[in-house]
């Protein structure tokens, strides 16, 4: 009986250990709950959400955008119907004022030219010959006037030969970059068809157009900044040199025309540029993204990351650059602070935050 009673009260404590073993086993740990609601909590952001409070230019005015162009171009055109028989430069190749393009062939014209200066030189004799017979009374009045008109035919046909052969040799009619050559060696053409681009692009010219209830703002003179691909914002910089007098009645746009130094020869025609005619101008201020200024009724804020924390922050703003979408922060940043640009949705002062370094 003893052992019995010792058997039944050994398996009793075997089964409360047993219970206790699974109690233990099921309940939560408090540390790693709170570890795991904290990573839930933390809002992660992506490289290009954030961006840092700087010192920059800043220009506000009217908004511009369009197309550069080369200040000055000539389109050479061929004088006649011939055969090209030589080129001699390339595009892109810089040429001065009447240095040699190509030559047509020279042998016809040559010979042409020639034999107009001789028919001159006969058709001047003859007429010499009979004033001074005129005046012996050897002639009559009508034989010298027929003399007369025989010289001045020759002189135009010796001006057309000789305008011919200086043709024969085309020659750039100004300082600038060859920009097309629509001829090869051996092209026959015909009058008029076109041979060569020559333009000067040491100065560009910047066409734009600005709606009409800005163009009061807009004057000859005017400071332009353009932002093109490649270089830095805003480094291009012009003025403005005519502003046309006649608005489209499309689109009720003036035309507006700057004068872009380019003496370094960074430029070149065709490059699409956006930009300011300067009203207003601000030299390093300190500036945010405009797509991290957000606004509550009457108040202006940004969220600012710092500190892995989130932090809404109210700002004074001035100066706004529409071309940059860049503003000017009077007050409530200091420079290098990291301002929120991307989505907000969900975002609470306090929160946990970290850049992933991935972008969104």
């Amino acid at each position: 009986m003893k052992t019995v009673t010792r058997l039944l009260m050994l398996a009793a404590l075997a089964a409360l250990l047993a219970a206790g073993c699974g109690s233990n086993a099921n309940k939560p740990i408090a540390g790693a709950s709170a570890t795991v609601k904290a990573a839930e909590d933390e809002a992660l952001l992506a490289a290009t959400d954030v961006a840092a409070a700087a010192r920059l230019d800043l220009a506000a005015g009217v908004p511009v955008s369009g197309t550069l162009s080369a200040g000055w171009e000539a389109r050479v055109t061929s004088p006649f119907d011939d055969v090209v028989e030589e080129v001699v430069v390339r595009e892109g190749q810089r040429v001065s004022k009447g240095q040699v393009l190509g030559r047509f062939r020279h042998d016809i014209v040559a010979t042409a030219a020639a034999s107009a200066t001789a028919r001159l030189k006969s058709a001047a004799a003859d007429y010499e010959r009979q004033q001074n017979l005129l005046a012996e009374g050897a002639v009559s009045e009508r034989d010298v006037e027929a003399a007369e008109a025989a010289y001045r035919a020759a002189q135009a046909a010796e001006a057309s030969a000789s305008k011919a052969l200086e043709d024969a040799t085309v020659r750039a009619p100004g300082v600038g970059t060859v920009t097309q050559r629509s001829v090869q060696s051996g092209t026959r053409v015909g009058a008029g068809d076109p041979l060569f681009v020559v333009a000067d692009t040491r100065e560009l010219e910047f066409e734009a157009s600005v709606p009409s209830e800005f163009v009061n703002l807009v004057r000859p003179g005017s400071a332009v900044r353009l932002d093109i691909a490649g270089f830095e914002a805003g480094a291009i910089q012009g003025r403005v040199a005519r502003v046309n007098a006649q608005a489209d009645p499309a689109t009720r746009q003036v035309k507006v025309y700057v004068n872009v130094p380019n003496h370094a020869g960074r430029l070149v025609g065709g490059l699409f540029a956006s930009g300011n005619v300067v009203t207003k101008e601000a030299r390093k201020v300190l500036a945010v993204p405009s797509a991290a200024v957000r606004h509550e009724g009457e108040t202006t804020y940004v969220w600012v990351l710092a500190g892995g924390q989130l932090r809404k922050q109210a700002i004074q703003v001035g100066l706004r650059d529409e071309s940059r979408d860049l503003v000017e922060v009077l007050g409530g940043l200091g420079e290098g602070d990291q301002v929120v640009t991307g989505a907000v949705d969900g975002f609470t002062p306090g929160r946990a935050a970290r850049v992933s370094g991935k972008e969104s």
